[in-house]
């Protein structure tokens, strides 16, 4: 009785890392992205924005609001810090989002469910933040160490201000919120 050596199968690609590109490169190619995302093209293109914002000495926590809010000023700002263009420390905060215009009368079972759904959105975040993988059940646990949440999108942004405006939330910029006092 001989055992049958079984045959190992090649695997296929896996050619190695991918090629480096410089940062001029980058930049260059961030900026030939600007038009296709001025245009409202798909996620998938905001997508391949944060791979290329990655490869950059940007720091990442400054990608995500980029990204998820498709924010194309803090796109173009970040163009101009990678090409070494110094900005006023003023314009690096984030805007504070103004009433130029009378919030439109939202009815209060509405702001209810909002302030309800952002709560739950919280909670969840929270809780998603805490439970992440290598944290044993003999050590201290981890803290969820995160300021503001986007609210959820099932209400328009108009009741996320008018609940801003009532103060039962705090704008911080760039469509985030939190509770107040935390």
């Amino acid at each position: 009785m001989s055992k049958k050596k079984k045959k190992r199968k090649n695997k296929h690609g896996g050619s190695g890392p991918p090629p480096q590109m410089n940062a001029e490169a980058l930049v260059e190619a961030l900026v030939a992205l600007r038009p296709a995302l001025e245009a409202g093209d798909s996620g998938r293109t905001w997508g391949e924005a944060h791979k290329l914002f990655l490869k950059t000495s940007i720091d990442a926590s400054r990608l995500g609001p980029m990204v998820i809010g498709r924010d194309l000023a803090l796109f173009d700002q970040l163009i101009r810090s990678l090409q070494g263009v110094e900005e006023p420390e003023e314009a690096i905060e984030p805007e504070p989002e103004g009433d130029s215009e009378p919030a439109p009368e939202i009815p209060v079972e509405t702001l209810r469910k909002a302030i309800k759904a952002f709560r739950r959105r919280l909670k969840l975040t929270k809780l998603d933040m805490e439970s992440k993988l290598g944290v044993g059940p003999m050590s201290g646990g981890r803290t969820a160490d995160f300021e503001s949440i986007l609210p959820p999108n099932e209400f328009p942004a108009e009741v996320w201000k008018a609940l801003a405006a009532d103060g039962r939330l705090e704008a911080t910029g760039r469509g985030f919120y939190k509770l107040p006092g935390s």
